[in-house]
């Protein structure tokens, strides 16, 4: 494919890319615990230098762009008083421990959670949030549920007009060394991979509250309005391309 034609065009889907995260950036303003994206991009040229190869690729395509994955901000987002018991929030670098339907452990900062049917501790998808000693669950006829700043989970009961205090759990909190190297699953829950999952230490646990999504809605917007500009840029250059009979035609004659 002529370089023009290929520089503009993988143009275009790299801004497409870009396109997409900051929309789902947007959508999830509101979204407990969801943690912002931002598209990556690298060049043709550096993508082949990092394989290993040598000389001159700038007249072979080589000034074309390709998407590069994603980075993920683990900034704090703010919190929010709701005054449920089972909504928990975090100050500090530690994470949730949760396992999905598929037995998968995941790490999240989205603190929205109920019991379900049996009295397990769970998100709202379902899955189970993971304590001390495994699934957390609550029994049916407990008293009020308490939620330390350490993670300890309480239930209160009354016995002969005295209150007593159980702790069920203490909620599993961890952290890892790399977070670059976990994998999202969907900007709320990462997968930590084979990485080591240390206890967090310094981590405060605020019950009755919730983090909040890290997106800046400023900065987004004018992530969006910069890249409609370069998409429509590359388009332009496209469109140029074609003009030339830079030979599109001939190619696409020959996929047909």
């Amino acid at each position: 494919m002529p370089k023009g034609i290929y520089s503009a065009a993988s143009a275009m889907v790299v801004e497409t890319r870009n396109q997409e995260a900051v929309a789902h950036n947007l959508a999830n303003l509101q979204t407990a615990g969801y943690r912002s994206e931002t598209a990556l991009r690298t060049t043709f040229a550096e993508l082949m230098a990092a394989r290993g190869s040598g000389g001159d690729i700038s007249g072979s395509g080589g000034a074309g762009v390709l998407n590069a994955g994603s980075f993920y901000s683990f900034a704090e987002g703010s919190l929010e008083t709701t005054a449920a018991p089972l909504d928990l929030a975090l100050n500090g670098s530690g994470f949730f421990k949760v396992r999905d339907d598929q037995g998968r452990d995941l790490l999240t900062r989205a603190g929205h959670f109920n019991t379900d049917s049996l009295g397990r501790v769970v998100t709202p998808e379902g899955w189970l949030v993971l304590g001390q000693g495994g699934p957390i669950t609550v029994p049916q006829d407990a008293g009020q549920l308490s939620v330390s700043k350490t993670g300890n989970i309480s239930v209160a009961s009354l016995n002969n007009g005295v209150v007593n205090e159980t702790v069920l759990d203490q909620l599993r909190i961890v952290t890892v060394a790399r977070l670059d190297h976990m994998a999202a699953v969907n900007g709320q829950y990462f997968d930590p991979g084979t990485q080591v999952q240390a206890d967090a230490t310094g981590t405060v646990v605020q019950q009755g509250m919730l983090e909040r999504s890290n997106v800046d809605s400023l900065q987004q917007l004018a992530l969006m309005m910069a890249g409609e500009r370069r998409y429509d840029s590359a388009q332009r250059a496209f469109r140029e391309q074609y003009k030339a009979g830079s030979g599109l035609v001939d190619l696409l004659r020959g996929l047909s």
